[in-house]
């Protein structure tokens, strides 16, 4: 039986992530019918949210802690196309990592719009709209930096690794964070 690499992992959540998102498109998309807005379907997409943002939290920690200190220490190491890789790396990292702290904030504000909606004596339709052009926008972001990761920044991290080495990511750096993504906080 053939073992999936951490990065076939990594890109599993992609698509995991996109889903849930989708789905989020989908329940807010309700809400904004005239005569739609009801607490039931604030209190799903809110309690929806919460869980996007732990498992965004827990998958932007196993690429942070995991995939992308392998990256630099293959550069510091000289690892096969570490030249070429190190260039690109240094300038998509910051990329990257501003695109973690993007979604992140956006998922934040999203989760608030959603409270508020449940809070609210009377939710409108207004505020579900603000809420699904957000949830919009945080799809375009991912799925735009999910397929950059997906296409470029894994393969190039993978194809530089030996099996062993690849073996040592999954266990070492990701394994002890693959339990954030399930378990509730």
């Amino acid at each position: 039986m053939q073992t999936r690499s951490p990065f076939e992992e990594l890109i599993e959540e992609h698509v995991a992530l996109a889903t849930e998102v989708g789905d989020l498109q989908s329940a807010i998309r309700g809400l904004t019918q005239p005569g739609e807005v009801a607490l039931g379907g604030g209190v799903m997409v809110r309690d929806s949210l919460e869980i996007l943002q732990r498992r965004l939290r827990a998958h932007f920690r196993r690429e942070e802690e995991g995939a992308f200190p392998e990256a630099q220490r293959m550069v510091s190491e000289g690892a096969q196309g570490a030249d070429v890789f190190g260039r690109f790396f240094a300038a998509e990292a910051e990329d990257d990592m501003s695109a973690h702290a993007t979604l992140a904030r956006r998922t934040a504000e999203m989760l608030e719009m959603a409270s508020q909606l449940v809070e609210a004596d009377r939710p409108d339709e207004a505020s579900a709209r603000r809420l699904l052009a957000l949830v919009n926008l945080h799809a375009s972001l991912f799925e735009r930096h999910a397929a950059k990761e997906d296409t470029l920044i894994f393969p190039m991290i993978e194809q530089s690794l030996t099996p062993a080495q690849l073996d040592q990511v999954r266990r070492e750096r990701l394994d002890g964070i693959r339990q954030l993504w399930a378990a509730p906080q």
